[in-house]
């Protein structure tokens, strides 16, 4: 009888402490942040033109064809301004060139 008496006053205990619970409340936007947390992240894809490694190589191919192309430039303005010296100049070689140095169609 005593186990009874016993067991009887804990359920009584476990009970009126039971009556005094109340629903809890979650704060502003608490399931969508548990949610987000919850779901696996997407991972940031950086492509790979925006990566550094890529960026360089590619600022560095680009550097040596200007390099390249000015050294092409500056050996054509020579060979040009040679060139000049020896040919005539102007009109005359446009007519040259074309052939337009014969005697006029009405003569």
């Amino acid at each position: 009888m005593m186990e009874n008496k016993l067991s009887n006053e804990r359920v009584d205990r476990i009970m009126t402490s039971l009556e005094s619970i109340h629903k809890a409340t979650a704060p502003d936007f608490f399931y969508t942040r548990l949610k987000g947390k919850m779901q696996p992240a997407e991972e940031k894809r950086i492509y790979f033109m925006f990566r550094p490694s890529f960026i360089t190589a590619v600022l560095s191919v680009i550097l040596v064809l200007n390099i390249f192309s000015l050294k092409e430039m500056n050996k054509a303005s020579k060979q040009n301004s040679t060139s000049r010296s020896e040919n005539p100049s102007g009109i005359e070689s446009f007519a040259k060139v074309y052939n337009l140095n014969t005697g006029s169609v009405y003569e």
